[in-house]
């Protein structure tokens, strides 16, 4: 079996007969509509997948925890963080156009799963909640020492739970609210699937395991860790990462490949690796040759949580990765990049790297009391990364700081706006602090 990258590295898969996914047959985590398109939770955004892998913003300004469908092509959002007060949570619902309406209020969740009747069932701690087409609400099951998290339903209207109380199980609910242990010996399972068949795919421990109608228990997968899955109508299993946003794809007969990665340029011709953990680079899409070794050029510390924010044209890039930095504090920091003449060639820093200042500091003067960027300030932590880039000559640029100024602690949290022309010369054009109440939403 040829092998994608290093994600790959020791996957096994199982056979598979040709299946039809039913209508409604949904994971929570990621959901297809009826057109076939993908639709995945990312960051602030719902994203759009279409079938050829192209990728665009469905919904923004939100925490996306779990996602369904419908019987009549409406996308189900369960939005809300799990720290955030309940009367901030909220299950909202998108039209295939994206018009945007609440369905109801004070319950988020990951786990989401529509019946084939239209009923909502919506996993919270210790229960699952029941909700009609017509958003009246009962407790379906409650049960104590229960923590309830994803969900999905069978052609014959049976729930599937992952339980990660006590004890760690899958736990089988049928119509009537009959409850009865599906499988256990799991350790810590995650996402779930159903095919039509009935067969039971579950996330567990960097393996998918496939249990039958029976119980029947099977690794149809290993080598991967994930945090989502659903079947497309033509039973292809889609399966999301947790290290890169990659989704994944398996084919009926087992065959996988990488459908979409952040990891890879949105031309396809690049791709960032970090090869044993250790070694970042660019290389060529689809083979081991490097073009790019950022830790040549960079002080890079823990390298595998070093991120590439790709500009949509694939001609830019943003390297964001840490720096070795005293053990009570936090430096991050970015690189830019620009292609000429197929090298990759670094820009100018947005900070004096050499420079002892905070970074937003440097950035923000005229903002910021001296304390911040003074010589003498303690801080312990500076974080500078690009977000995202909002098209192929524009990234947004956050920066945020925490230091000691005498007895006090100050904390500022800004948002540059950067423009850049072809030869890769940029300029901030706007710079914007975010107050108390955007940070609070934001986490």
């Amino acid at each position: 079996m040829k092998l994608l990258n290093r994600l790959f590295v020791a996957l096994t898969v199982g056979g598979l007969a040709t299946i039809l996914v039913p209508a409604g047959a949904q994971a929570a985590r990621l959901a297809f509509d009826a057109a076939g398109n993908l639709f995945v939770p990312h960051g602030d955004s719902v994203l759009k997948l279409t079938a050829d892998g192209t990728k665009s913003t469905f919904a923004t300004g939100l925490y996306p925890l779990g996602l369904c469908f419908d019987d009549k092509g409406n996308l189900f959002v369960s939005d809300g963080s799990a720290i955030a007060p309940r009367s901030r949570r909220s299950i909202l619902k998108f039209t295939s156009d994206g018009k945007r309406s609440t369905f109801v209020t004070g319950i988020s969740s990951v786990g989401m799963a529509f019946d084939r009747s239209g009923n909502l069932f919506v996993s919270q701690g210790d229960s699952i909640f029941k909700f009609t087409p017509k958003r009246v609400k009962s407790t379906f099951v409650t049960s104590k020492k229960a923590n309830f998290i994803d969900l999905a339903c069978d052609g014959a209207n049976n729930l599937f739970v992952v339980n990660q109380g006590w004890p760690v199980s899958i736990v089988k609910i049928t119509p009537d609210g009959t409850k009865s242990t599906f499988a256990s010996a799991l350790s810590s399972p995650g996402g779930l699937a159903v095919d039509s068949a009935g067969d039971l795919f579950v996330a567990e421990q960097g393996s998918i395991l496939k249990f039958s109608s029976d119980g029947t228990r099977s690794t149809f997968a290993s080598g991967l860790d994930l945090y989502g899955m659903a079947f497309d109508r033509a039973g292809n299993l889609f399966a999301a990462g947790w290290e890169s946003t990659s989704i994944f794809k398996f084919t009926p007969d087992g065959t996988p490949s990488t459908f979409a990665s952040d990891l890879v340029s949105p031309d396809k011709q690049w791709e960032y690796r970090c090869a044993d953990g250790v070694w970042p680079e660019i290389v060529k899409a689809g083979t081991t040759q490097a073009v790019l070794e950022p830790s040549r050029e960079l002080d890079v510390n823990r390298a595998e949580e070093a991120k590439v924010v790709w500009a949509p044209d694939s001609k830019r890039f943003a390297f964001n990765y840490t720096k070795p930095s005293a053990h009570h504090s936090f430096y991050h920091s970015t690189a830019l990049y620009q292609l000429r003449d197929d090298k990759w060639v670094r820009l100018r820093s947005p900070v004096d790297e050499s420079s002892e200042r905070l970074q937003v500091a440097q950035l923000a003067k005229e903002d910021l009391p001296k304390s911040a960027y003074s010589e003498d300030a303690d801080w312990f932590q500076d974080i500078l990364n690009v977000r995202k880039w909002t098209d192929a000559n524009t990234a947004i640029l956050y920066a945020d700081a925490a230091w000691a100024d005498g007895s006090h602690h100050r904390e500022a949290t800004f948002l540059f706006t950067m423009k850049f022309d072809p030869e890769g010369n940029w300029k901030i054009v706007k710079t914007h602090q975010m107050s108390k109440k955007e940070l609070e939403e934001e986490q």
